[in-house]
C-alpha cells in the first residue's frame, strides 16, 4: 500500500507581508524626525513672536508712562511769583535740555503742598525728573546740582533730550517758539518736550506738547476801581 500523500500547503502571502523591513523602518524614523523638528521650530519660532510682542509692548507701556508723569507735572505747574529780582518774574526756568518749575508735590511728600521739579537728561543718557519738597531742609532750590533731590528715572538710552516753549517774548514780542524761557513775566502757553533714542533703539517717543493749565502776568497791577490791569 502507497502512504498517504500529505499536500503541502503554500506559504501564506500575507503572513509573510507582516511588518515592516528595514528599509521602510529607517524612512519611518526619518519622516518623524523631520515632522518633530518642524514642530520644534514651529513653537521656537511662536515663542520669539511672543517675546518681542512682550518687549515691545513693554517698552511702549514705559513711554506712555513717562509722558504721563511729564503731561502730569507740567500740566498743573505752579506759576508762583518771584520779587527779588529787578521786575517781578514767574518763578520758572527753561532752557533747551532743562527745565525748573513748581508743582504739586507726590503723596510721598506729604505735607509738602508743592515740590520744585526739574526736568533733564544726565550723562549716562537717562531722562530724569528730579523732585523736591519746599519743606525740605538745608537744600538751596536755586543752586546748581541735585543733591539730595529725589530722581525719578522716566526713560534710559537716550541720545538727546530738547525742549522748547511757546509764547510772547522779547525781542520780537511775537508768538512762537523759543529754545529758553528764562525771567519772563508769564509761563509758556505750551511745552514741547522731544526725546531721540540712541542708533539702533527701535523706540520711537512722540512729541509731548503740554499746555501748562495756570497763568499769570507778573506785570499785571490792580487798578483799585476797575479790578483789572492797568
Amino acid at each position: 500500500m502507497r502512504p498517504a500523500r500529505i499536500p503541502i500547503r503554500p506559504p501564506d502571502i500575507c503572513a509573510s507581508s507582516r511588518g515592516f523591513t528595514l528599509v521602510e523602518l529607517l524612512v519611518s524614523l526619518g519622516i518623524l524626525g523631520m515632522t518633530s523638528a518642524m514642530i520644534m521650530a514651529g513653537l521656537t519660532s511662536v515663542r520669539m513672536v511672543a517675546e518681542r510682542s512682550q518687549v515691545q509692548a513693554a517698552t511702549g507701556e514705559s513711554i506712555v508712562t513717562a509722558q504721563t508723569i511729564l503731561r502730569s507735572r507740567i500740566e498743573n505747574m505752579v506759576a508762583t511769583t518771584r520779587f527779588d529780582t529787578a521786575a517781578p518774574i514767574t518763578d520758572m526756568r527753561g532752557a533747551n535740555n532743562i527745565v525748573s518749575f513748581f508743582a504739586p508735590a507726590a503723596p510721598a511728600q506729604r505735607p509738602s503742598s508743592i515740590a520744585r521739579y526739574r526736568i533733564l537728561r544726565t550723562a549716562p543718557g537717562d531722562v530724569v525728573i528730579y523732585s523736591v519738597s519746599d519743606l525740605a531742609d538745608g537744600i538751596d532750590i536755586y543752586a546748581p546740582g541735585q543733591i539730595g533731590w529725589k530722581p525719578t528715572i522716566l526713560v534710559t538710552g537716550t541720545d538727546r533730550l530738547k525742549i522748547d516753549y511757546f509764547g510772547t517774548a522779547p525781542p520780537d514780542n511775537q508768538p512762537r517758539w523759543h529754545d529758553q524761557w528764562v525771567e519772563r513775566k508769564q509761563p509758556p502757553e505750551l511745552i514741547r518736550v522731544q526725546i531721540n533714542f540712541r542708533a539702533g533703539d527701535k523706540r520711537i517717543w512722540p512729541d509731548l506738547v503740554v499746555r501748562p493749565a495756570t497763568t499769570v502776568n507778573s506785570a499785571c497791577e490792580i487798578d483799585n476801581f476797575t479790578g483789572r490791569c492797568r
